[in-house]
């Protein structure tokens, strides 16, 4: 028999808050790199790098348990982790970039996506503070 599927979140509200605002960080880095490299076919270009990124992100903090409840151990692992597979997946469904390409886009993709994603962190905790005590008292 099949057990239950485990959950991305542990269900809290500041667990779900902290995703929403780490999948925001992800298009925001994305967002920035394409309106920094190109000028045509922004949508393909931003679907391109979000697909692959997020899709990794999400699978890679789903086994990981980074929102279960969030952590900054789980966000260092899941940042390691997801942001390199998420570049080699962006490259395979590509297949025009050199590995030399590869390996710079994944770090730059894992300096500013920590940073973007570091912000986000920030805010939320600033956020689900203001939000989650209020109810709490």
């Amino acid at each position: 028999m099949i057990g239950a599927m485990r959950r991305l979140t542990d269900g809290t509200p500041h667990a779900r808050l902290t995703l929403a605002v780490d999948v925001v960080a992800l298009a925001g880095f994305i967002l920035i790199g394409v309106r920094s490299h190109s000028d045509a076919a922004a949508v393909s270009i931003f679907l391109r790098n979000f697909v692959p990124l997020t899709g990794s992100w999400l699978v890679v903090a789903w086994l990981v348990g980074t929102y279960r409840p969030p952590t900054p151990t789980a966000l260092i692992a899941t940042l390691l982790i997801a942001i390199p597979i998420g570049v080699l997946l962006r490259a395979l469904w590509v297949r025009s970039w050199s590995a030399g390409e590869v390996l710079t886009f994944a770090l730059v993709a894992l300096l500013f996506a920590t940073m973007l994603i570091g912000l986000g962190r920030a805010i939320s905790a600033v956020l689900g503070a203001r939000l989650f005590d209020r109810r709490a008292s």
